[in-house]
């Protein structure tokens, strides 16, 4: 396959394997036993799926819950779907993989958490396209649609859906930032390399880390701050530890949700159709809508809580941009080297973000 594995993935295949046998021990003791992943039986077909989202996120009540749901209402039950939250069975980094060789039969994460895998899906990463999760999710299924070179990064799954979160911000504790000037010298939580450059212009030193280790960095002053979407302010409860955000809607979190390619393969024609017309550009806005309401009520708590908000103006923006644009060069040029479509996918980004 074209992407590199980085886990030890026979010891999470021993761990996904003992969670099915888990699963298929405790139906055949109440008489009810389904075939374990991606097996048919006469009626039903079960398949897990992974993630590191924990179970009271939106995530996964919202999202996860609402496309197993969805498909099991769409194909009759015939097709069955067990969440793993929380990485029961894969790393934070390993849910793609997890899906991609089958491990688990779906998979659900962060594109930044694998850097340099996926190049092009990195451009909404870049600084300001959109300004919610539902423009920005639409824009990242019509540039999967639109360019071959996307699709690649995908040839090894079947995507469920590509989204994004609502746009990031900045976060900090102790020193409120309102100018290019005051993230001098910070150290800023950051996903992705995409993200540090940026803020290395900006003069702000990137620290690099999962959202999941962000609370304890900042309550313990590891990082001065961090960027991140709103809904990470109430999620993973920011909200209590950081004193200000600077709102400029600065980049986008990026998301897959992927399908092995072989349990793809052993669900019926006809069932295949009907989730064709639940997954992709469907999920993508059900994503976008969550991710939206969800910073909706984060922000809401945050200022109830006292964390203060600054919005920056118009003249603001584009003296951002300025000290940005050499980042935004630099990743088109890195695009272009490797033989890819940099300029052309960021500009229809952009394109489809002013729409």
């Amino acid at each position: 396959m074209k992407q590199q594995l980085k886990k030890n993935w026979s010891m999470l295949t021993a761990i996904s394997i003992t969670s099915i046998l888990v699963i298929s021990a405790c139906s055949n003791d109440t008489d009810t036993s389904l075939e374990t992943s991606g097996t048919e039986s006469e009626e039903t077909q079960e398949f897990v799926f992974s993630h590191f989202f924990p179970s009271n996120s939106p995530m996964e009540t919202e999202i996860v819950q609402a496309f197993i749901s969805k498909t099991e209402e769409v194909t009759n039950g015939e097709v069955r779907i067990t969440s793993y939250p929380g990485n029961q069975l894969a790393d934070p980094d390993g849910h793609f993989e997890a899906a991609a060789t089958g491990v688990a039969d779906m998979g659900y994460g962060v594109h930044s958490y694998l850097p340099g895998q996926f190049p092009l899906t990195s451009v909404l990463e870049l600084p300001f396209l959109s300004e919610t999760s539902s423009e920005g999710s639409q824009i990242m299924w019509d540039l999967y649609e639109e360019f071959p070179e996307l699709q690649d990064e995908y040839e090894d799954v079947i995507p469920l859906w590509l989204s994004t979160s609502e746009p990031a911000q900045i976060y900090t504790v102790g020193q409120q930032v309102k100018s290019v000037e005051d993230l001098e010298g910070l150290r800023i939580r950051s996903p992705s390399p995409e993200v540090n450059a940026w803020l290395e212009e900006l003069g702000a030193t990137p620290i690099s880390m999962p959202m999941s280790d962000v609370y304890e960095a900042l309550e313990r002053g590891v990082v001065d701050g961090t960027v991140g979407p709103t809904h990470t302010l109430l999620d993973y409860s920011l909200k209590d530890v950081v004193d200000y955000a600077t709102v400029g809607n600065f980049y986008l979190t990026t998301f897959y949700g992927a399908m092995n390619q072989e349990s793809w393969d052993s669900i019926s024609e006809e069932n295949q159709n009907a989730i064709d017309d639940i997954k992709g550009e469907n999920m993508a806005q059900v994503i976008g809508e969550s991710h939206d309401n969800q910073a909706e009520k984060a922000e809401i708590a945050a200022k109830e809580d006292g964390v203060e908000f600054y919005e920056l103006n118009e003249d603001e923006i584009n003296e951002w941009k300025e000290h940005m644009q050499p980042a935004i060069d630099e990743w088109i040029e890195d695009k272009e080297n490797a033989g890819l479509p940099g300029q052309k996918i960021y500009n229809r980004a952009v394109e489809l973000g002013s729409e």
